[in-house]
Parts: C-alpha cells; sequence; structure tokens
C-alpha cells in the first residue's frame, strides 16, 4: 500500500511562502522553540524568540537567534511584550493555558504548537503514536519493521528529535513516525495523520493538565482531522482508548489480546493481522523480548500500522524478534549476589509502573517514589501492597503512596522510606534474597531529585555498580 501524504509538496511550498514577512513570535527557547525559529527564518518571516528567563540565562539561544537575525523577548510573561505578533507559536513545554496564549487567543491572533508548524511544512505521510504508555515501544518496533523491509522512513516528534529538524527529509514517498504527546497535541489545528492510534489512556500530568477530562480530550485529538480515507488503529481492549477513538472519521483497525475475532491479535500463540477478510501469522508471540500483555499489544499496534505502508511479514518478525528495549526500561543493570539490578526508571507515571512490575516473573524489592504528578496510585497501592517482598519509597510522592498501599481495598503494607536512591538501593539489597531482583519503577517523574528520568536511571547504574565493587 502506497500510503499518499496529506499535504503535497505544493501545498508545503504555498505554506512556506505564506510566512515570508508575517511578524512570528516563538514562546519557548527549548529544542522545539529553536528548531521552529530556525524553519521560520529560512522561510523568510520576522521571527522573535520569547521566554520567561532573562537573557542571561538563555546563551546559546539567545546567540543563535541573533545569529538568525530573530529578536529575543526575555522575562515574556503577557501578550503586551509582543504586541504586534501575527502568529504565536508556543513550545510543548508552555502551557496552553499561559496568561500570554490566553489573551492572543480572545484577541483572535493566530496561536498554536510548534508541532503544528513542523506538520503543516511536512510532505511527508504522518504515522501518529499516542497514548499515556508504550508510544515510544510502539514508534521504535514499527520504525525496526520499516527498516527490516528497507523502506525508508523518517522517526521523530516526542520520542527524541522534533519533526522541525527533519523536515528536510520529508518526502511524500518517506512515511513520517511520529510520537506525539498531549502537550504536542492540544496546541494542534489542522494536524491530520493518515494513520493513528491512541495505545491505552490512564490518569497522567495532571502537574500540567487541570483535570484527567482535559488530559484525555487532548490524547483524542489525534483523530480529531481524519477523514475515511485515513485509518485509526483501537486497542480494543483498554476502554478509554476504545471510547475515545470511536468518533473519529478514519477507517477503524482493532487489536485485541481478549479475542481472535478482530483485526489483529494473537492466536495459538502467534501475533496474527487479518485484513481484507485474510489471516495472515506474523511470527510467535514469544518471540518478542519485552513481557507483559500490554507489550504484546504494541507489537500488534506496530505490525499493523506497519502492514498498511506495506511491510513484509518476515520483515515485522524480524523485527520482533530483534527488538531491544531501549534505555532506562526494564533494562538489567547488573547482578550482585544473586540478585538481579532492573532499572525501569522510564515508568514515570503509575499504569507504567503497575504493567511493568506485575510482568515481573521473580520475586522482587520495588523501589517507587518521586516527583508527583497529581496522579490516582490506587491501582499502584493495591499492587505494592501485596505483591513486593518488601517496598521502599523515595520522593515527594512517597507519603501519598504509602496512603494508596494502607487503603481498605489494598489491604495495608508497611513500606520502608529512604531519603536518597543510593540508600535506597542499598537498602533494597539487604532486603532481597538470591534469585530476587530489585525494581527501581518510580510510577513519578524525576524532578525533585533528579535532571530527568535518564538521569535517575543512570545514578541507579551507578549505585550497581559500586555493589559490584564493593
Amino acid at each position: 500500500m502506497r500510503l499518499k501524504p496529506v499535504r503535497s509538496i505544493e501545498d508545503v511550498e504555498a505554506y512556506r511562502a505564506s510566512l515570508r514577512g508575517r511578524d512570528v513570535v516563538v514562546i519557548g527557547a527549548g529544542r522545539s522553540g529553536l528548531a521552529t525559529m530556525r524553519r521560520l527564518a529560512e522561510a523568510g518571516a520576522r521571527v522573535r524568540l520569547a521566554d520567561a528567563k532573562p537573557l542571561v540565562e538563555l546563551g546559546a539561544a539567545a546567540e543563535e537567534a541573533e545569529s538568525l537575525g530573530a529578536g529575543v523577548v526575555e522575562r515574556f510573561e503577557r501578550l503586551e511584550q509582543i504586541a504586534d505578533a501575527e502568529l504565536v507559536i508556543s513550545s510543548p513545554g508552555v502551557p496552553w493555558e499561559h496568561q500570554a496564549l490566553t489573551e492572543a487567543r480572545e484577541r483572535g491572533v493566530e496561536t498554536f504548537g510548534t508541532f503544528e508548524l513542523a506538520w503543516r511544512l511536512c510532505a511527508s505521510p504522518v504515522l501518529a503514536v499516542t497514548g499515556t504508555n508504550g508510544k515510544g515501544t510502539v514508534c521504535r518496533l514499527l520504525s525496526g519493521m520499516l527498516a527490516e523491509a528497507g523502506i525508508e522512513h523518517i522517526l521523530a516528534g516526542n520520542i527524541g528529535m522534533p519533526l522541525a529538524e527533519k523536515l528536510d527529509l520529508t518526502r511524500p514517498d518517506v512515511p513520517a513516525i511520529i510520537e506525539v504527546s498531549s502537550f504536542q497535541l492540544e496546541t494542534i489545528v489542522e494536524f491530520r495523520p493518515r494513520i493513528a492510534t491512541l495505545l491505552n489512556l490512564a490518569p497522567d500530568h495532571l502537574d500540567r493538565h487541570p483535570s484527567y477530562a482535559a488530559y484525555a480530550t487532548a490524547k483524542a485529538r489525534v483523530f480529531e482531522n481524519q477523514r475515511p480515507e485515513d485509518v485509526a488503529v483501537i486497542n480494543n481492549d483498554d476502554a478509554p482508548a476504545r471510547q475515545l477513538s470511536e468518533p473519529t472519521l478514519a477507517h477503524k483497525l482493532r487489536v485485541s489480546l481478549a479475542t481472535d475475532t478482530l483485526d489483529a491479535g494473537v492466536s495459538g500463540g502467534e501475533f496474527f493481522l487479518r485484513l481484507a477478510g485474510r489471516t495472515q501469522c506474523i511470527c510467535p508471540a514469544g518471540d518478542l523480548r519485552l513481557r507483559g500483555g500490554h507489550h504484546l499489544t504494541n507489537a500488534l499496534s506496530a505490525a499493523m500500522m506497519g502492514r498498511l505502508v506495506g511491510t513484509p511479514l518476515s520483515a515485522m518478525a524480524a523485527a520482533i524478534a530483534g527488538y531491544e528495549p531501549p534505555e532506562h526500561h526494564m533494562e538489567v543493570a547488573g547482578e550482585v549476589g544473586g540478585v538481579q539490578f532492573i532499572n525501569d526508571s522510564k515508568a514515570s507515571n503509575p499504569a507504567s509502573a503497575v504493567a511493568d512490575l506485575a510482568a515481573m516473573a521473580l520475586s522482587f524489592v520495588a523501589i517507587v517514589g518521586g516527583k508527583d504528578k497529581g496522579a490516582d496510585f490506587g491501582a499502584l497501592g493495591e499492587l505494592l501492597a501485596g505483591m513486593p517482598r518488601a517496598v521502599i519509597l523515595i520522593g515527594e510522592a512517597a507519603d501519598r503512596i504509602e496512603e494508596a498501599m494502607q487503603a481498605p481495598a489494598s489491604g495495608g503494607g508497611e513500606p520502608e522510606r529512604a531519603g536518597t536512591l543510593e540508600a535506597a538501593i542499598r537498602r533494597a539489597y539487604e532486603l532481597a534474597e538470591p534469585g530476587d531482583a530489585v525494581i527501581m519503577a518510580p510510577a513519578c517523574s524525576s524532578f525533585d531529585m533528579f535532571r530527568n528520568y535518564e538521569h535517575r536511571g543512570e545514578t541507579f547504574r551507578e549505585v550497581v555498580r559500586a555493589l559490584q565493587e564493593g
């Protein structure tokens, strides 16, 4: 199947030409904002970069803006500071409720996000992947399938490099696999992926979104502009994702582990796809090294999307069997005294942590906690109260997680506390027995103690190395 892009090269060039001479302000001097500033400067727009930081803290970002002939608005807060702007483009890190953005919308100033601009300048057909958990896994699996098939493609978005940085590679015959976040989706206008999936939905980022409903609404926007000639790949087993997917006008294809009567699933221990009434087996489900039913669903979603762009079954099978989990995702960091240490720092919300902990085959000591994003810890508390050998809580969310463990439905548990991750790891090793695992599955973001989840995972590795050497 040849997937045609929504926007032709002529459409892209016409939009780029329309930016020439326009007064455009980009809010946010992060990677996405800077990539957007470059694209606007290339198009001949009059660009300004606005950021809440003072000029002395903007450093290289301010220097680059100056080199491109773009102005810099420091200590940015209000629309009055950019009163003559014709177009305001916000970075994903800037809340959609930011005062200046709210004022711009109220005054009729055109406003959208950096991701929307990148899509308008993208000549490739887009395969969009969103959801609370598993986005990166699906994108990497799908990219691996296309690579095995020799299909040139782009991998971009929230998974690493902003789409704006890869626009030179976009062409009508080169599909773009894009991991899309709720922060990006809440600021779209015309964004229309040819193939889209919402993998699952659970409360997350409630420190940023005003409510779970607002978060869910943002995620569902991935289908908002799709038409009947587009495709929505639906996880039929996740009720919230399924319900949010139903209103789409796109052709629906359903993935399920609960039944083998839909468009993709597992039958007789093998992954299968069913398209145009024809059932095709891919490979044994056991070939996927990732444990847990949620990862089987991820593999099926990737396979369905891959098949829609012409990926042979053999290439899918090879990508599934060869898939290596990314750093900080159920990563074995080492073994000491018969105890395995597992770094799952990427599990930064309760749903992800519950899925990974529930899939553990070994008895384990769990290290959980971090920055509280306002999530519901009910299911996590219930699991922690009954499943692990022991639980050690860290970070600012420790109190709320312990309360969830003590709730009547959880049966009560007796977690320990640690002031640092190092102390938690060393205590977990003391509590573990040979043949056990110590797993860090934080269920929270890292920003109360670390720069990011990678820093948290690297610290975990360093302490494990110290234990091995000691």
